[in-house]
């Protein structure tokens, strides 16, 4: 694989409620691409119609230029597919489990064996190859399922919520993996709410709204266009915090966040605490940064600090509906 293409797919259920609309979308070779957008954007169904488990009402998905749909038979041997609520079979063992799929594409046991090994203990299961499943906690379940979507080393990995249910370690060794399996040519599509992890982990992104393609781009580039005119700063405020929010709130609008100054600090009030961090978009140019922090000293604020700050995927996840990343 090459490039898979998404071109102009539509798809509704019941004719009547809209799914995904005049979807455009592209997934390169070694790519590992984010897929987000709120609950009922059309993330999921994109997935399945992807992994040619659903046909679209209108347009095509393109598998290096073939049509996916008309080859799905031999293209799904390709794919390697988690989708939302993925059933496992709670009466066999890990092993097993991985076996049985390593055998239906086609394996031989020498070589079914040896990847169910590796797997195992890839994703740290070795020490459970013989617990059956139904004994298994929830994260074990969704590292063995991620590992079954690559028994068979797949050409595309599409892959729905893969993180649910794991625990800080466990989300980053999956992000070792996934970026090694990457580095082998595997064309990656991830749909994820735990966007903090996404970011500087995908290559790109593409945000989803109500069934449409907002934008698509690396995610460099979809955040410093989210970005233009309204850069994150960070106002570090040692005196007269009251004040600087009042400051700020009524030349920039809308403050997003006061916080600690400090880690282990009280959560300060904005009402009548003197110190914080104050998070505020400030629209326009570093010059209009300059000036609001000269405004601030002139109102007896004591400033330690203003900062810009990168924003990432949960900034421009959190934008939708607000206003669009044009």
């Amino acid at each position: 694989m090459q490039q898979v293409e998404c071109a102009d797919v539509h798809h509704s259920y019941d004719g009547v409620r809209d799914a995904v609309r005049e979807l455009n979308l592209t997934i390169k070779r070694g790519e590992v691409l984010a897929l987000i957008g709120p609950n009922g954007a059309g993330k999921s169904t994109t997935l399945r119609i992807l992994a040619t488990l659903q046909k679209p009402d209108k347009g095509r998905v393109l598998w290096d230029g073939r049509d996916a749909w008309d080859e799905r038979y031999t293209i799904r041997q390709k794919i390697g597919f988690l989708g939302d609520g993925t059933a496992l079979y709670p009466g066999m063992t890990a092993a097993g489990y991985l076996t049985f799929f390593a055998e239906c594409y086609g394996q031989d046991d020498a070589a079914a064996k040896a990847r169910v090994t590796e797997l195992l203990q890839v994703f740290d299961l070795a020490g459970k190859a013989g617990a059956r499943i139904s004994d298994m906690s929830k994260g074990m379940r969704q590292r063995l399922a991620i590992a079954r979507t690559l028994v068979h080393r797949p050409e595309l990995l599409l892959l729905d919520e893969p993180a649910d249910g794991l625990d800080p370690l466990a989300r980053r060794q999956l992000r070792e993996v996934l970026r090694r399996v990457a580095s082998e040519g595997v064309g990656i599509v991830i749909s994820s709410h735990i966007l903090r992890e996404l970011d500087g982990f995908c290559d790109a992104v593409a945000v989803i709204q109500q069934g449409r393609l907002e934008v698509h781009g690396p995610v460099d580039d979809v955040i410093n266009r989210y970005e233009v005119g309204r850069r994150l700063h960070e106002v570090q405020v040692t005196k007269g915090l009251v004040r600087a929010i009042e400051l700020l709130r009524r030349h920039e609008g809308l403050v997003e966040a006061v916080l600690p100054l400090h880690k282990g600090e009280p959560q300060p009030d904005p009402e009548k605490d003197e110190r914080g961090l104050v998070r505020v978009r400030i629209h326009g140019s570093e010059e209009r940064a300059a000036h609001l922090l000269k405004e601030l000293v002139l109102a007896d604020v004591e400033v330690i600090s203003l900062a810009k700050v990168r924003s990432d995927l949960e900034d421009v996840y959190s934008s939708l509906g607000r206003d669009k990343v044009s």
